[in-house]
């Protein structure tokens, strides 16, 4: 899989990239911004995003990603990855087109188990 984190904090990228890099090609943003550059010039099986980022939070970047998506009638799964427990939160990225929502600490093994969920479920799914 092809997967894009996004996450302004360098140690939680690394965090990422040494629990998935035997198995998958890992791409790195610094903030939503970033990502929905990136999101927009290239096709990912998974986007991992952290919520809580300088320039543009996760939430709006996977909204700007949602829309953008729809002009290719396709749909990446979004798990969203941050420390916020607050259900407010949680609501507002599952409304802006998030597929999950992790909050951290997250253990390898329970990453690894979604990552392989959304590599189940195909990439790059249509509408």
């Amino acid at each position: 899989m092809k997967i894009l984190v996004v996450d302004d904090n360098p140690i939680n990228q690394k965090f990422v990239q040494l629990s998935l890099r035997s198995a998958h090609v890992i791409e790195t943003a610094n903030d939503g911004e970033e990502a929905v550059m990136k999101a927009s010039n290239n096709i990912y099986d998974l986007i991992i995003m952290d919520l809580w980022m300088p320039i543009m939070d996760g939430a709006e970047a996977t909204l700007r990603i949602r829309q953008l998506e729809r002009q290719y009638n396709r749909q990446t799964p979004i798990l969203v990855f941050t420390t916020s427990n607050m259900e407010n939160d949680r609501t507002r990225c599952l409304e802006f087109g998030a597929d999950e929502y992790l909050v951290k600490p997250v253990r390898a093994a329970t990453l690894m188990e979604k990552v392989s969920y959304f590599s189940d479920r195909g990439t790059a799914s249509f509408f």
